[in-house]
């Protein structure tokens, strides 16, 4: 666990809290052996077809991008209006069992549970210039604004998973004080992109995720390269064809489309790194020391632990979203500890 110590009662029950439920871990003795074979199977579970019940919300956003809203069905407990919203990672959508499975957990502690659908996922088309990917936590404002209308005086709360995980730190880095949110999650997140990108092509296994990586992507980017007239202009597809790597794909697709100059400053413009120190609300961030795709590294831990409402939760084992709850199913412990820590958020008196 790490977090800095404050003289602030609440605080250090909060911190109490999140100590115990680390202890409620307990990892696969099989499945979660190695963190390559714990995210294995969490990507499988991940391809899975699973039912999504609930209502899809399209949302038009200011610049003509079109996102989508998926709510679950009402909480099956009565009380307090709090909303939480699910941002899933790079290739998943509203969907994707394990964030289904979130949505879940979340509706049946009492939470307005709704996901978030990046440009382009989901099977919505891109209506505007802009891909689903990293710099999306600029859609994240008008997203909140909405979810603020269609639920006054609700309070809000959110979880994100890898590069869901990441938008979100970023965009309470961005608000600082201002954020509608009332606590945050990151899950198996990346915090600093540029560490990330380079560590993912530090050696032969390390290359060899980052080539798996590809190809979801690939297919993603040329598929809404044929929807979208602005799009294809824009898109070097040879280039994207021929690529390898993470870092290639985004400069041959991202770079061009959303105005980077290439990948350099397209990770320094939107990793939330260099705003650990404006987060101003309760935020978990959840990591595993053996995750292969964002290494425990990377996190820039002392920047971490210099801003007293970040707790940093770290297992031994879990991979990259890996966290089973000790069975063969999808069911995750990150989904008990997220709960846990928004709820004991939600009885905290506001600082």
């Amino acid at each position: 666990m790490i977090h800095r110590s404050s003289s602030k009662i609440d605080e250090d029950e909060l911190l109490l809290k999140i100590q115990l439920a680390l202890r409620d871990y307990w990892p696969h003795p099989v499945l979660e052996f190695s963190g390559y074979i714990s995210t294995a199977w969490s990507g499988f579970w991940a391809v899975l077809p699973t039912a999504a019940p609930g209502r899809l919300e399209v949302l038009t956003l200011q610049d003509g991008g079109t996102v989508s809203l998926h709510w679950a069905e009402e909480p099956q407990q009565g009380g307090a209006n709090r909303v939480a919203l699910v941002i899933p990672g790079l290739n998943n959508s509203s969907s994707t069992s394990f964030v289904q499975q979130t949505m879940r957990n979340l509706q049946k502690e009492g939470f307005h549970a709704v996901a978030f659908n990046y440009r382009g996922t989901a099977g919505m088309d891109l209506t505007s210039p802009r891909f689903g990917c990293v710099d999306s936590w600029r859609d994240l404002p008008e997203v909140l604004s909405h979810l603020e209308t269609a639920k006054p005086g609700a309070e809000f709360f959110a979880v994100g998973f890898s590069m869901g995980g990441g938008i979100l730190l970023r965009h309470i880095g961005e608000a600082g004080a201002k954020t509608r949110l009332r606590a945050v999650v990151s899950i198996a997140a990346p915090v600093d992109y540029p560490a990330v990108g380079a560590s993912l092509e530090s050696n032969l296994k390390k290359r060899a995720l980052n080539f798996a990586m590809t190809n979801g992507v690939k297919l993603f980017m040329l598929r809404s390269a044929l929807r979208c007239d602005a799009v294809r202009s824009r898109l070097d597809v040879g280039r994207l064809l021929r690529a390898r790597t993470m870092r290639q794909i985004e400069e041959a697709s991202i770079c061009p489309v959303h105005g980077y100059e290439d990948a350099r400053e397209y990770y320094a413009k939107n990793s939330p790194a260099p705003l650990l120190e404006r987060i101003s609300v309760p935020t978990l961030v959840i990591h595993a020391e053996d995750d292969p795709v964002v290494s425990m590294a990377t996190l820039p831990v002392e920047a971490m632990r210099r801003n007293p409402n970040i707790y940093v939760a770290v297992t031994r084992r879990g991979g990259h979203i890996g966290w089973g709850s000790g069975g063969l199913g999808a069911a995750s412990w990150t989904d008990s500890m997220a709960v846990h820590f928004m709820q004991a958020c939600a009885s905290r008196s506001r600082l």
